[in-house]
C-alpha cells in the first residue's frame, strides 16, 4: 500500500512537470534572455511558437488540448490513466495526445519509488525527489530548446549550499548528499569551474562555442547539493554516455558529426546514477574490464 501511494503521488508530481516542461520556455520572451546552449536553434513544437504570446506559466489556470483549445475536465487529467482511457487523443477533437506526457508521468512516479525505497520517510528522500524533478524538467526542455532555465539551476544552486549550510550546523541530510558548506562549495567550484575551464579550452582551439552555460550551472547545482564528488562522476560519466550515445544517435539518424547535442540529458542521467549507486556502477565497470 504504500509503495502504491508512493507511485501515485509520483505520477501526480508528474502530471505538474509536464506543465512545467511546456510552460517554463514560454516566459523567455524573444531577445529578453540570452541563450543557454552553444546552439541557439528555433523551438521545435510548433504550437510553442505560435501560443507564446498567449499561454505562460500561470495562464491559463487550468489544461487545455493545444488543439481544439478546449478546457479539459478534471476527470482527462488524471496522471496516466485518463490517457489510457482516451486512448491517447483528446476528448474533444480526437487529435492524438503525445506518449511524453504520461512517460513523464512514469519516470517521476519511477524517481519517487526509487528516492523513498531508497532513503525511507526521510527528509534526504523529499529533497532527492524534488531534485530529480528538476532534472526531468531540465532534460526535457533542453531537449526541446536546447535551453537550461536559469529559474532551476541557479535558484537550485543557492538551495544547494543553504543545505550544506544546514549540515554544517545539524547533520540531518544523508549522503550523498552534502555534508557540509565546504564541500557544498567546492562541489559549485569542480562542478562549474571544470566545464568552464572545457568550454574555455574548446573555444580557443576550435573558434566556436562548444558548451552552453546552461551546462555550467547546472553542474554548479549539482556540485551544490552533492560535493565535488557527485560534481566530478557527472562530468566524466555524462561525457561518456553523452559520447556514446551521441554518436548512435548522429548514425541512426544520418546527421553530420558537427551536429550539436544538448548535454544537459547526459548530465542529469549521470547524477541520478550518481544518486542512486555512488561509484558501485563504475567500480562494477571496472572489475568487469580488468576481468576479460
Amino acid at each position: 500500500m504504500s509503495l502504491a501511494l508512493i507511485a501515485l503521488f509520483g505520477l501526480l508530481i508528474g502530471s505538474f512537470l509536464s506543465v512545467c516542461i511546456y510552460r517554463i520556455p514560454l516566459g523567455r520572451s524573444s531577445g529578453s534572455e540570452e541563450s543557454d546552449s552553444a546552439q541557439d536553434q528555433s523551438l521545435r513544437p510548433s504550437e510553442v511558437e505560435s501560443d507564446k504570446e498567449k499561454i505562460s506559466f500561470f495562464y491559463p489556470s487550468r489544461s487545455i488540448c493545444l488543439s481544439c483549445r478546449k478546457q479539459l475536465r478534471w476527470w482527462h487529467n488524471i496522471p496516466l490513466f485518463s490517457w489510457l482511457a482516451l486512448g491517447g487523443r483528446c476528448a474533444y477533437c480526437k487529435e492524438r495526445i503525445s506518449f511524453r506526457y504520461p512517460l513523464i508521468e512514469l519516470m517521476t512516479s519511477g524517481a519517487a519509488l526509487a528516492s523513498f525505497s531508497t532513503f525511507g520517510m526521510t527528509i534526504s528522500a523529499f529533497i532527492i525527489f524534488a531534485f530529480v524533478c528538476s532534472l526531468i524538467v531540465i532534460s526535457f526542455i533542453d531537449y526541446d530548446f536546447y535551453i537550461i532555465p536559469n529559474v532551476i539551476s541557479i535558484p537550485g544552486t543557492f538551495l544547494g549550499i543553504l543545505l550544506g549550510i544546514t549540515s554544517e550546523f545539524l547533520p540531518i541530510f544523508s549522503e550523498p548528499l552534502t555534508q557540509g558548506i565546504k564541500d557544498s562549495l567546492l562541489g559549485v567550484l569542480v562542478g562549474a569551474g571544470f566545464l568552464l575551464l572545457v568550454s574555455e579550452v574548446y573555444l580557443r582551439l576550435r573558434k566556436k562555442d562548444g558548451l552552453g552555460m546552461g551546462d555550467v550551472k547546472l553542474l554548479a547545482m549539482t556540485g551544490a547539493f552533492f560535493g565535488f564528488q557527485g560534481a566530478l562522476y557527472t562530468i566524466f560519466v555524462g561525457s561518456l554516455f553523452g559520447s556514446l550515445l551521441g554518436i548512435l544517435f548522429i548514425l541512426f539518424s544520418k546527421r553530420s558529426i558537427s551536429y550539436q547535442l544538448p548535454f544537459g540529458p547526459y548530465l542529469a542521467a549521470a547524477t541520478v546514477l550518481y544518486i542512486f549507486t555512488e561509484d558501485r556502477l563504475v567500480l562494477m565497470i571496472l572489475d568487469l574490464m580488468s576481468s576479460t
